[in-house]
């Protein structure tokens, strides 16, 4: 009974592991597949999760660029995202919020601008406890905000200062 108990729980193991291989956000075995049915060419140093964050967003920019799709775009690199809609005409801003990590935006910003369609363009914003950085994309230079508190308890916002 032991050995049918070993041999039900290997086929129970390879079973799960060809349904994750199933999915493009856990395939492991299966990704040089998914990258031929896909038209992905994987770069040399690439890791599997940029792989597969690469495949995700092949799948995802077919069709039309939804908040919810920019918000999942977010989410793949770690960042928890919220969407403003409408800030000049035919643009929205990214709202990104920094808990203290470095912020790698190349890669995000790259896939932005190759899902959305001609007309519509994006901002980065990033929001802490103390300060927010815009980044307009085709702008080598953030825009930055500094805000501080005085030992008096006042609250006073400086004005743009470019870096």
């Amino acid at each position: 009974m032991k050995a049918y108990e070993r041999q039900l729980n290997d086929l129970l193991s390879w079973h799960q592991q060809m349904m994750r291989e199933m999915a493009l956000d856990t395939t492991v075995l299966l990704i040089s597949r998914w990258e031929t049915i896909y038209a992905v060419q994987p770069s040399p140093e690439d890791s599997i999760r940029d792989r597969q964050i690469r495949l995700l967003n092949k799948r995802r920019a077919q069709g039309v660029l939804t908040p919810a799709k920019v918000i999942t775009f977010a989410n793949d690199f770690g960042y928890t995202a919220r969407v403003i809609k409408r800030v000049h005409p035919y643009r929205y801003r990214v709202q990104l919020n920094n808990q203290g990590e470095s912020i790698e935006l190349s890669k995000l910003d790259d896939i932005l601008s190759r899902s959305e369609p001609g007309h519509q363009s994006h901002d980065f914003g990033t929001l802490d406890a103390i300060s927010s950085i815009e980044h307009s994309s085709g702008v080598k230079q953030p825009i930055v905000m500094v805000s501080a508190y005085h030992a008096c308890g006042t609250f006073s916002s400086g004005g743009e200062y470019e870096l």
